[in-house]
């Protein structure tokens, strides 16, 4: 679509509304799947979406489409949304037009979304995986991906951000024991694929024949999948404008308030040179900057996007996203925790690489109790025992209000950079 197209599909919806927004996605993907050895299957896809959001009397009407011929009838989808959507109280409008920061997209040329391409990351994968032969590879994935994303609006916001994407995953079984490992990145060059398919072998080979575990408290080590997939996804929850809104967050009331160890601080840094996201506006059009959740344990900010900043009666820190369905949701861009950094492997300690069930840690309060997989007690840094099966329990938040220790060294994620993390005397399941 045109740049003309979005500027007529604003000037029309302005005839009935108070203000409009489009955001339009085009996208070109590609994703090879293995099983066992073996290309199963290849899946191709390009085209291109437009979700439309406008304003009436504080009520916002959405709508989506993959046919940009029939961005009218989208229009008016929206306004009879509007209708049946409830005011937004101390609704402060779209944002306005301001100078974006310097920066650039995370977008990588080298990136083309061919089959050539996914098929030599797939054969560079499976060469590390011959590593540890033991172990026999179940399956395994690549995908690439390029596209172009518009957000414009009637307040004169018209930004366009290019991406591009690889992501690569794999599993393997040896006897009883499993592995996997998995990686993406916007850029080729932060892409390893003979080491992903290596540690996925590794994981799978190194975990036979665990010991059992006796009930007591240990000093633990997260590995960074489990500092991100339980510590920060909880912590994310709970400053999440939308959940404090309504409530669902331990953190309710106490901005400038002490929540955590006077060591911890947590930040999200949209343009951090090693994250994934860098984005210079988020999806509503806000200009971004560096946010600071919690310094030296207080509790300084949340995260909005335009909707629950004007319920909150404030602004929005541009941490909107964009739901498959055009609608927004609230997620950091870079989150980075600040904690006493040392070697956190060198002492005697519970490695713990993965959790099962981390999805029904309680987000309110933090609770949680889940099995470990792929662990091993460690001493001086080396896998001394496999550990066949364990459950660990405790809370996320008393965690962080006991103080921790982080590694140098860290892993990024889709909204995070993520480190290693060491907990003295958690309670252990055998």
């Amino acid at each position: 679509m045109s740049e003309l197209d979005i500027d007529r599909i604003i000037s029309y919806g302005e005839k009935f509304a108070d203000e409009v927004e489009v955001f339009m996605l085009d996208y070109t993907d590609i994703s090879l799947e293995q099983r066992e050895m073996a290309v199963s299957s290849v899946f191709e896809h390009a085209g291109s979406s437009i979700y439309l959001r406008v304003v009436k009397d504080n009520r916002i009407g959405i709508s989506g489409t993959s046919d940009a011929e029939r961005w009218k009838d989208c229009v008016d989808v929206a306004l009879s949304s509007a209708k049946l959507s409830e005011p937004v109280p101390g609704w402060t409008g779209f944002p306005a037009k301001a100078a974006l920061p310097d920066g650039r997209d995370p977008f990588d040329p080298d990136i083309t979304v061919t089959p050539d391409l996914a098929a030599e990351y797939l054969e560079r994968m499976n060469a590390g995986a011959a590593k540890h032969p033991e172990a026999r590879v179940v399956t395994g994935g690549v995908s690439l991906s390029t596209g172009t994303a518009v957000i414009a609006n009637s307040n004169d916001v018209h930004y366009t951000r290019q991406i591009s994407g690889i992501s690569l995953g794999m599993d393997a079984i040896c006897e009883n024991s499993t592995g996997y490992d998995y990686d993406s990145s916007p850029f080729l060059d932060r892409i390893n694929p003979e080491k992903i398919g290596e540690e996925t072998t590794f994981w799978a080979t190194a975990s036979r024949n665990g010991a059992n575990v006796e009930t007591k408290k240990y000093d633990v080590v997260f590995s960074e999948h489990v500092v991100a997939s339980l510590i920060l996804d909880l912590f994310t929850e709970a400053v999440n404008g939308k959940n404090v809104l309504s409530g669902k967050s331990v953190f309710v009331g106490k901005l400038g308030e002490d929540v955590l160890h006077p060591s911890v601080s947590i930040s999200d840094v949209p343009m951090d040179p090693a994250g994934s996201a860098w984005k210079r506006f988020d999806s509503e059009g806000t200009v971004t900057s560096d946010l600071s959740i919690v310094q030296n344990g207080v509790l300084s900010a949340f995260m909005y996007d335009v909707k629950t900043g004007s319920q909150a009666k404030t602004t929005s820190t541009g941490h909107a996203h964009r739901a498959g369905n055009g609608a927004t949701y609230i997620h950091p861009h870079c989150l980075r925790i600040a904690a006493p950094v040392s070697d956190v492997m060198d002492k005697p300690c519970l490695f713990v690489r993965e959790v099962i069930g981390a999805h029904t840690a309680n987000s309110l309060t933090g609770e949680f109790s889940v099995e470990v997989a792929n662990a091993f007690f460690a001493e001086s840094g080396k896998f001394v025992s496999p550990v066949k099966k364990a459950m660990i329990s405790g809370n996320v938040f008393d965690i962080l209000r006991s103080g921790v220790h982080i590694s140098a060294e860290t892993k990024t994620f889709d909204g995070s950079v993520v480190p290693k993390m060491r907990i003295d005397s958690m309670q252990v399941i055998g």
